[in-house]
């Protein structure tokens, strides 16, 4: 009897292990057939360049420079590693002195396509006077005519700058860099930017303030050989003294600028400005050099702008087809006025001869003779020769996704 029931119990579990394991065959065939149904359908959207589900990461590109400066100087120039004439100490010291540096290095990258929207960072190492910190140069957004951040000036002619080994470049070149937001069309650009006034005030009883935007307005028109640029700017500057009084006044000025090219191997560039409250916007006049050239408080505590003029001219022969020199002057003047400080600046001249060799596209070295000089209003005079050599090597690098 116990034989019979077993028997009989062994062969329903045979009966059904056998009917589960059919149906689980069932079920796992059908789940393949699936599987590769969703794999085919996969194959054919690939083949058609579209997933449904790919990322659609943006261009990015990253670029830059590893420069290395060796400077000499014979006599105390300021600053070693850049030729800022303001920056000269009054009288004639004698101090010879040698640096080599690398702070001319940058790199910076863009996200995004350059036709498109997309996002630019770019920096070097002048951010310290005494080690290698990070400067910020450039860190915007633009889309399309439209742009925001900070940068360079919309005020800047790039396409007139000279060639120079001096990182710093010419003293009247329009140069400083704030944040602001522009419109930038084919022609015509509008920017308000940073006020960012500097006012002397010889009793230190106040700060510098604004209280509106600089307004910026440039016209570029390009020619077969080049091309002429105008722009105006009007800002306000302003003083809050200890008791929290304002006192503001405006200032109106405008620069010319252009680039012309003769017989395919030699180009001439330059610049001219004037106007009131200026001296901000004056590459020798901002950021390491002489401050405060905006405005002066008197002694009767009124503020009023300065009247700055300037003005650079460029020229550079591209001797042979890896040999380039080059020449630039330029000049800034302060307007002259008694109530001054002897102390304060008057006249600032600068000056260089360049011959620079391009190995390759992406290295090159050269050699540079430049001189500084700085008048005070009081007429003490400050001059400088020095040497400079130099070697660059440039990359950059394009990735599409």
């Amino acid at each position: 009897m116990s034989r019979v029931r077993t028997t009989i119990w062994m062969a329903v579990i045979c009966v059904t292990a056998l009917t589960s394991s059919v149906a689980l065959g069932d079920n796992t065939q059908a789940e393949i057939r699936r599987l590769q149904e969703e794999l085919d359908r996969l194959q054919a959207s690939l083949d058609a360049g579209n997933t449904g589900n790919e990322l659609d990461w943006p261009a990015f590109s990253f670029f830059g420079k590893v420069s290395v400066d060796a400077i000499y100087d014979d006599k105390n120039a300021g600053l070693e590693e850049l030729l800022i004439p303001s920056t000269i100490p009054s009288g004639d010291i004698h101090q010879q002195n040698f640096t080599l540096h690398a702070k001319n290095s940058q790199f910076g990258f863009r996200v995004g396509e350059s036709e498109g929207p997309h996002m630019v960072f770019a920096a070097d190492l002048f951010g310290s006077i005494d080690g290698y910190d990070i400067r910020i140069r450039d860190f915007y957004f633009q889309h399309g005519a439209l742009r925001a951040g900070y940068g360079f000036t919309a005020l800047l002619d790039g396409a007139a700058w000279p060639l120079t080994l001096d990182a710093q470049g010419p003293n009247s070149a329009i140069f400083a860099r704030q944040t602001g937001v522009r419109w930038q069309g084919e022609h015509l650009t509008i920017a308000l930017e940073d006020p960012n006034p500097e006012v002397y005030d010889p009793t230190n009883l106040s700060s510098a303030s604004g209280r509106r935007p600089d307004a910026i307005i440039t016209w570029k028109q390009p020619f077969a050989v080049g091309h002429l640029q105008l722009g105006l700017v009007n800002r306000e500057i302003g003083v809050e003294f200890a008791d929290g009084e304002q006192q503001f006044t405006t200032g109106t000025g405008g620069v010319l600028s252009g680039a012309l090219t003769l017989a395919d191997t030699v180009k001439l560039m330059g610049n001219a400005s004037y106007g009131q409250a200026m001296a901000h916007y004056y590459n020798d006049l901002s950021g390491f050099g002489d401050g405060g050239m905006d405005g002066y408080v008197f002694p009767d505590g009124q503020l009023e702008p300065l009247l700055g003029q300037g003005g650079y001219a460029g020229i550079e022969w591209q001797a042979t087809p890896k040999w380039t020199l080059a020449m630039v002057g330029g000049q800034i003047v302060i307007e002259s006025d008694q109530a001054l400080p002897d102390e304060a600046l008057r006249r600032t001249r600068y000056g260089t001869l360049t011959a620079e060799r391009a190995m390759s596209p992406r290295l090159s070295y050269g050699a540079e003779v430049s001189y500084g000089l700085r008048d005070t209003q009081g007429g003490d005079r400050s001059e400088v020769p020095r040497i400079q050599l130099n070697v660059t090597y440039r990359f950059a690098h394009t990735s599409r996704h």
